[in-house]
């Protein structure tokens, strides 16, 4: 066996073991692995030299499945007003709620700010976790939280919510009035399911209730009773909301760039012999990426 040959097995190899943390091998790429910062109570997804999560480009494809699918199932908008695609991904990371998501073989795939405080852990740690581990090695809560997923999975969506779960270093909590979903393809076949919530409670050593807590702008993590304003409420606004839909025409040419881009890194990988990790194909699964986030901005936005 050839060395270059041998290089390229051990590249393949090492590709296929990333699959399951594609979007945190993307993000660190983008970053040049910068390692995580935990400061105190709460998670800072990146070192403050380097780019936040939510500008990776499998962040953003993931925020916007996670919207689209939000809409699908639930019948109305995961983020308020009107969300240009390319701001989509950041308010999502900032939302004042919790919101993270795992894949299909129930390994995270997502979480912003509110989720990584929340679990105490940089996104670098969270991406890639396997889901059971956001709740307490606990024969009855797995089972619990096995049947909750299934049975999101069967009807869509499950609404309200409560259960316990458990932050990186031990302390246990109880999700209030959470929302449940599914994610699925165009062929309506399972990809993922997300949650989103904005109120939890502290549980103590003994399983009683501690501090009641919610999340506020930025995802900051505050006491519920702190977060009562006193500011006025806005004054209501006649200007209407964007509604017009994009045209049949302009949603088919979307889709038409999408295959050509899709079979130009077919071509890359089964004529050229390129893996994910050559540069070429790099290039072009970003393009690609970028093509289907037109088309998802005038589908759920």
């Amino acid at each position: 066996m050839t060395a270059a040959k041998s290089k390229r097995d051990q590249e393949r190899k090492a590709a296929k073991r990333a699959e399951a943390k594609e979007l945190n091998a993307s993000f660190a790429a983008a970053t040049g692995d910068a390692d995580g910062v935990d400061t105190g109570d709460i998670a800072v997804a990146v070192a403050p030299s380097g780019p936040a999560p939510y500008e990776g480009t499998g962040c953003v494809m993931q925020s916007l499945a996670i919207c689209g699918s939000y809409k699908e199932k639930c019948g109305e908008k995961l983020l308020d007003g009107t969300v240009m695609v390319q701001e989509a991904a950041e308010r999502l990371f900032k939302a004042p709620f919790v919101c993270a998501s795992h894949d299909a073989d129930d390994v995270f795939n997502y979480g912003n700010q509110a989720a990584l405080s929340l679990w105490g852990l940089p996104w670098q740690e969270f991406v890639g976790m396997p889901s059971t581990k956001s709740a307490a090695a606990d024969d009855g809560i797995q089972t619990e939280r096995r049947e909750l997923l299934d049975k999101a999975a069967e009807n869509g969506v499950i609404r309200n919510y409560c259960g316990v779960r458990q932050a990186r270093d031990g302390r246990k909590f109880r999700v209030e009035d959470a929302i449940v979903w599914t994610i699925t393809n165009k062929d309506g076949e399972k990809t993922g399911q997300a949650v989103r919530f904005d109120k939890f409670t502290w549980l103590n050593e003994d399983g009683s209730e501690g501090d009641a807590m919610t999340v506020a702008e930025n995802g900051k993590l505050v006491p519920a009773k702190s977060a009562v304003s006193a500011d006025p409420a806005p004054e209501a606004t006649d200007e209407p909301e964007a509604t017009d839909a994009p045209s049949p025409e302009a949603i088919a040419a979307a889709e038409n760039a999408i295959e050509e881009q899709a079979t130009e890194v077919r071509r890359l990988k089964d004529e050229e012999g390129l893996t994910n990790s050559d540069p070429e194909v790099q290039e072009a699964v970003a393009a690609l990426l970028v093509r289907k986030s037109a088309l998802a901005s005038m589908l759920f936005f």
